[in-house]
């Protein structure tokens, strides 16, 4: 019997996309496989935050480390407490932090302290928005409610023209996202190297390195800004952050990571003033925070590159922390 043309060309055409499929069912499920080495360091914390891989047999934290790189790199939880997780990923900004710990509360009892640290400049620049939605960092209500909010504020970064059509390809893993990654790494060739990252971050309790210079005498991100431009994006989620923080009874103590001595020279007044002025603003709301609005400088030599520690740095500004703040660690 003579199959109907219409039936014979939708079989015809999910023959077709069968390579298809199976290529976005391996981009979804094995993307410690091919992703780039960062990767390793979201999808741990990701983990950590909705207690899976393993992360549910580690105990909650008292201490929560709430921030961006410059936090990941900066403080090492096992040189400060038991009970500390550096929940900090590289490129995040508030909005990505504000989810974070709303989903650790959904996932944890709620810890006592929260140390926050952004870059000043991650008030100024969404900088890693692609990043987040590579990583399918964040599920689709919430990526929709960020798109919500940046209307409201006319964000021109998450509302793009490209917003819907990658969000759905980034979503659906279409190859035109993943698949010059998947080539590049030979499909499994970056395994190993993830899954050592992974266990490195876990065991570190989220810290790692990102920059291995024995210094570093550039000049950082906020050299590049004249002025404190901070973005209304961020700053509602830095607002939404902290109400979080207040609404569950979490101690806000908010700290600035070191920059090399370089960038110190370069970064003008005007924009300090603005990122103080910024700071000052957001925490009227919050009488009991703990707030340190200074910058301090360290010599070049304990920078890794011109945004972040070394370990030798981050050793340093760990016990820094831990002096200044005896009755959290």
């Amino acid at each position: 019997m003579k199959k109907h043309p219409v039936r014979k060309l939708c079989f015809n055409f999910i023959l077709i996309g069968i390579p298809l499929y199976i290529l976005m069912i391996y981009t979804f499920f094995f993307p410690m496989n091919y992703m780039a080495v960062e990767y390793s360091m979201w999808a741990e914390e990701k983990d950590y935050v909705n207690a899976r891989n393993g992360a549910d047999s580690i105990p909650d934290a008292r201490t929560l480390i709430l921030g961006d790189s410059r936090a990941k790199s900066g403080l090492r939880p096992n040189e400060l407490s038991g009970d500390t997780y550096n929940m900090a990923i590289g490129g995040a900004t508030s909005i990505e932090m504000y989810y974070a710990l709303k989903n650790y509360l959904a996932n944890h009892s709620a810890p006592e302290n929260a140390m926050i640290l952004f870059a000043p400049y991650h008030f100024c620049d969404i900088d890693n928005w692609g990043q987040t939605l590579y990583y399918n960092y964040l599920t689709i209500p919430e990526l929709f409610d960020v798109y919500k909010n940046a209307l409201t504020y006319h964000d021109p970064v998450v509302t793009g023209d490209n917003f819907f059509t990658d969000s759905l390809s980034y979503r659906l893993r279409l190859p035109n996202k993943y698949l010059a990654a998947e080539y590049n790494a030979g499909f499994i060739g970056r395994k190993e190297e993830n899954t050592a990252k992974y266990n490195s971050v876990r065991a570190d309790r989220g810290y790692t390195v990102f920059g291995t210079d024995p210094g570093n005498d550039a000049g950082n991100y906020e050299t590049h800004h004249e002025i404190f431009d901070k973005s209304s994006l961020v700053a509602f989620y830095y607002d939404k952050l902290l109400k979080l923080c207040a609404e569950n009874d979490i101690r806000i103590i908010i700290e600035q990571s070191p920059v090399n001595q370089t960038s110190m020279d370069l970064i003008t007044e005007e924009f300090w003033d603005g990122y103080r002025a910024f700071l000052t603003d957001a925490v009227q709301a919050y009488s009991t925070a703990t707030v340190n609005q200074e910058v301090i400088a360290y010599d070049n030599k304990y920078f890794g590159d011109n945004n972040h520690l070394n370990e030798a740095g981050a050793v340093l500004f760990t016990k820094e922390m831990k002096a200044k703040y005896p009755e959290i660690f």
